[in-house]
């Protein structure tokens, strides 16, 4: 069971307020997010698996003809848990499949015209203790991540491990609170 939790419950340390969007300059923006269907801020009765969705607005005129991920997990873990976006410079358009025949073959969308929001999903696992956990985001340029929007789940797809270490490239202790689209307050 998950309950809505005010924001004074939760956030009395970070810049996340709920209902805004969450910024990647230069990047993506994520907004709408929900937590087991919730809103952007639950809490539950045990960890466990909890599925998160979101929309997604993948922008980068500047990342060129790279593949480009957007990647999500808790704070202070070591590697992100899920990939979630998968593309080139721009969300939306349709699905194609990049480096066909190759080690590094992945589905992606490719947009040709203006950026579109798409909705993606994916389940974290929060751990079975006491605590508040804030999920986080953050952008990966590997050849390879998961295309997790409706259509994209309609394909196996892998989960890519390279994709989930780039949590603390450039980032010593990984995203940072500019970075939380989340929180999940696991009670006793």
């Amino acid at each position: 069971m998950t309950d809505k939790l005010s924001h004074s419950d939760v956030f009395r340390s970070t810049t996340f307020t709920p209902d805004t969007d969450m910024v990647e300059p230069s990047r993506f923006r994520i907004r709408n997010v929900k937590i087991d269907g919730q809103g952007a801020v639950v809490k539950v009765q045990g960890g466990g698996s909890h599925q998160l969705s979101f929309d997604v607005l993948h922008d980068c005129s500047g990342c060129g003809n790279a593949i480009n991920q957007v990647i999500v997990g808790l704070a202070g873990q070591d590697r992100a848990q899920a990939s979630v976006w998968n593309g080139k410079q721009r969300s939306g358009g349709g699905l194609k499949v990049v480096n066909a025949d190759t080690p590094v073959a992945a589905l992606v969308e490719d947009n040709p015209g203006l950026a579109e929001w798409v909705n993606v999903s994916c389940d974290l696992v929060v751990p079975d203790e006491h605590g508040v956990y804030s999920i986080r985001a953050r952008y990966a340029q590997s050849y390879q991540g998961r295309l997790m929007t409706p259509e994209g789940r309609a394909i196996p797809q892998p989960e890519y491990q390279e994709v989930l270490g780039w949590w603390k490239v450039d980032r010593p202790e990984g995203p940072g609170p500019e970075s939380t689209i989340g929180t999940i307050a696991v009670e006793a």
